[in-house]
């Protein structure tokens, strides 16, 4: 086999690109050292671009310095990807679902971070997803070895401290490995609090006979938070390739203190020379168990059968009250929600071309009960029948993927159905113009249903003289996106281009009125919302397999038409990370624009950029790091801006006094009697959406 090799690399190398370019297939770059005599070296490209997806190919190198799949996917430095490293928040550029998956099935965090970097055979990244992934923005996606015999224990913590302030991120999981079967446990803890955070406010109230300035001066208030999220999992493999694979999970979240909903602060108003203290306090608990079943079924080498089955059950609480002048309105809401989803998939492939054909169900209950001067029970249903074909194929250069979405939608509550049938379809066309080049364009229709909060017929306060009100009379509206991308790869520099453009015509958008001598927050129907996003990462690697840097900036423009306004904004954003690794010593840094920053309808958020600097040595079953996060940042803020005519405001959350974060983490991982390698797969994450009508600020 080797004399094999040998004989036929020159060949292979000699035509490069070529071969594969002139037959249309995806390729991979091979270079031969010209320094070795009697041995030829065989490197591939990092990253290929196939029809729906990028295909990553991690160095050992890179492998070697990661401590789990999370802290990979950040030192992939993936265009439009980032991750927060106070949360491990994975976010794309310009907002939407990131689903993370191993080998093609929807998994929690807590698995993710689990996953030992050197089980990791490829990652795929898929920033057009297809049917199967339906309403996700991006799909990263896992590719990972099985071993079968032995097992695995691994622990990944990290903690950033200041005074009085902290956040923690701890990960723990194990593996169990006989013959066929797979079991594994995954656990995840998430806890931060801060002290002395400060929201000052400014905001005018339009009366029909006058106007009335308020603003606040805020004081020091507390706000933390914890969450659990669990997972046990079960996996056998057929040895003809059929998988089946339980799922059992329960996440926990306890916000006793909600960022967003808790305040302390003194109010001066233009009509009253008195300073008014005001207090708000809200705050969050929920439970959501799960259970999850996935089955494939390998009809032969080219075709499968696969069937994904979910439920959960999700119970909420929120707790509010505002405090004016001694005056008090409180609010109690306690919701559950239950959620039941169904994917049947027939997928066929020959050489580049393949069709799938499906049909999915996904349904949810929801109900509220809203404990205010009188008790309110709002119980809404909502589900989606859909029947789906793709089909995707190569000529020469060119490639294509074509696919619909036949869906039956239905919303209801006491009194109000909406059902519609629409036709959804989709367009991916992909160019390779040379061996390093690579375009796509992607065309979307969409229905976007109105969601169980905003069509909610309840009344929630969120201060004297304001409310916020559902709106039963809510309508879908339609959604059409368009992509370009542009890719250059290299192995020493890879460039990654993309314009986004959004259309929604008559989106589901807030709005305010003055009804009754009170402020009305609301929902309607407004005219349109466009959002255009241009944006660009540049990754040069000068040392290629032990340093890398990144830059990634974004401009966003934002057009929001509503039934009385017109508003546009522009909001610029760029992401800095470098990345080094020499034996087992290591280094990194970034600099993260902050992922709130977004416009929609008339409420503008600005968010400081974050930043952090760690340093660390990676032994073969343990590392350890140390650094400080928010480096030379005095004072972290948010911005929360409204245009509105009636009622706008202007708040700036604050921490008070510096944001810098002494940061520590450590992990380690233990095998024993592991060996052999087999393909697994995870099952899926479930609706985390309460439905809950919120009555914070």
């Amino acid at each position: 086999m080797w004399a094999f090799v040998c004989s036929t690399a020159v060949g292979v190398c000699a035509r490069g690109y070529d071969a594969a370019h002139a037959t249309g297939c995806d390729t991979a770059e091979y270079s031969i050292s010209p320094r070795l005599l009697d041995e030829v070296v065989v490197t591939a490209m990092r990253t290929i671009n196939k029809n729906d997806r990028k295909v990553i190919r991690p160095k050992k190198e890179m492998l070697d310095a990661a401590s789990g799949g999370i802290d990979l996917l950040r030192k992939l430095q993936l265009a439009r990807i980032a991750v927060n490293p106070l949360t491990e928040e994975i976010s794309v550029a310009g907002g939407g679902e990131v689903v993370l998956c191993i080998n093609g099935i929807e998994s929690a965090a807590a698995q993710v971070a689990a996953v030992r970097p050197h089980d990791i055979i490829r990652i795929e990244y898929h920033d057009n997803p297809g049917v199967r992934y339906a309403g996700a923005a991006v799909v990263i996606d896992y590719i990972v070895a099985r071993h079968d015999a032995g097992g695995s224990v691994s622990l990944d913590a990290f903690g950033a401290f200041a005074r009085g302030r902290y956040a923690t991120i701890d990960h723990i999981a194990g593996q169990y490995s006989r013959g066929r079967s797979v079991w594994s446990v995954n656990a995840g803890f998430m806890g931060q609090q801060k002290d002395k955070w400060v929201r000052d406010y400014e905001e005018t109230w339009h009366y029909p006979h006058e106007i009335v300035a308020r603003q606040e001066k805020g004081l020091p208030v507390i706000v933390d938070g914890n969450g659990l999220e669990s997972v046990v999992n079960y996996n056998y493999m057929h040895p003809r390739g059929n998988i089946l694979n339980i799922r059992l999970g329960l996440d926990l979240n306890d916000v006793p203190n909600l960022e967003e909903g808790d305040r302390h602060a003194v109010l001066v108003t233009s009509v009253a020379e008195t300073p008014i203290e005001i207090v708000e306090h809200t705050e969050e608990r929920s439970s959501r168990p799960t259970f999850g079943i996935y089955y494939l079924h390998k009809l032969s080498d080219s075709r499968n059968l696969s069937v994904d089955a979910k439920v959960s059950c999700l119970k909420s609480e929120m707790f509010h009250v505002y405090s004016e002048n001694g005056l008090e309105e409180s609010s109690r809401v306690n919701g559950n929600k239950y959620s039941i989803s169904f994917l049947a998939m027939y997928e066929q492939h020959t050489g580049g071309r393949a069709w799938n054909v499906g049909v999915s169900n996904s349904s949810s209950f929801v109900r509220n009960t809203y404990r205010l001067d009188a008790m309110a029970r709002i119980a809404v249903g909502q589900s989606q029948t859909a029947v789906v074909g793709e089909y995707s194929d190569r000529f020469g250069d060119w490639g294509i993927i074509c696919n619909v979405r036949a869906t039956y939608n239905h919303l209801g509550q006491e009194g109000t159905d909406i059902d519609r049938f629409y036709a959804l379809p989709s367009m991916n066309i992909t160019y390779r113009p040379s061996a390093k080049w690579f375009l796509r364009y992607a065309a979307s229709l969409d229905y976007s249903m109105p969601s169980a909060a905003e069509i909610s017929a309840v009344e929630q306060p969120v201060q004297a003289g304001m409310i916020r009100r559902g709106n039963p009379d809510l309508k879908p509206f339609r959604v059409i996106s368009q992509s370009f991308g542009a890719t250059f790869e290299h192995r020493i520099v890879s460039v990654d281009a993309r314009v986004e453009h959004r259309n929604e015509h008559n989106p589901i958008m807030e709005s305010v009125m003055f009804e009754n001598d009170r402020f009305v927050r609301t929902y309607f129907n407004q005219r349109s919302f466009r959002r255009l996003i241009a944006g660009i990462s540049v990754s040069l690697r000068p040392w290629q397999d032990h340093l890398s840097i990144t830059a990634e900036p974004v401009l966003t423009r934002y057009i929001s038409h509503g039934i009385d306004y017109a508003h546009s904004h522009n909001i610029f954003r760029i992401g800095l990370s470098v990345d080094f690794s020499y034996g087992g010593w290591l280094a990194y840094g970034n600099i993260m624009s902050g992922p709130a920053n977004k416009m929609y309808g008339e409420e503008i958020i600005e968010e400081k950029d974050m930043n952090q600097i760690m340093v660390g040595y990676k032994h073969k079953k343990w590392s350890v790091h140390f650094g400080v996060f928010n480096a030379f940042m005095h004072n972290y803020w948010m911005e929360t801006r409204n245009l509105s005519a009636l009622a706008p405001y202007t708040s700036k959350a604050h921490s008070g006094r510096s944001s810098s974060y002494a940061a520590l983490r450590f992990s380690l991982a233990l095998d024993f009697g592991r060996k052999g390698r087999e393909v697994s797969v995870p099952a899926a994450d479930l609706d985390n959406d309460s439905g809950i009508l919120t009555g914070t600020k």
